[in-house]
């Protein structure tokens, strides 16, 4: 799989938990709950942090190692 698809299935898949981490914001302060909205905060924070690595340094396609 080439460099570029697997960057794009990644990046994929941290939007997903990042929208998860929304709703699960949403969902704690409308019930109320201090503990599970800090949770859900540092939660949403910390795929942003995963995301800076996986776009921080990009390797050209040409550079693919060819790794399944």
């Amino acid at each position: 799989m080439r460099n570029s698809t697997k960057r794009r299935f990644e990046t994929a898949g941290w939007v997903l938990f990042i929208v998860s981490a929304v709703f699960y914001i949403w969902a704690s302060w409308r019930a109320g709950d201090l503990l599970a909205l800090t949770g859900s905060v540092f939660f949403f924070l910390a795929c942003f942090v995963f995301l800076v690595p996986l776009h921080g340094h990009r390797v050209p396609d040409d550079e693919d190692q060819g790794e399944d």
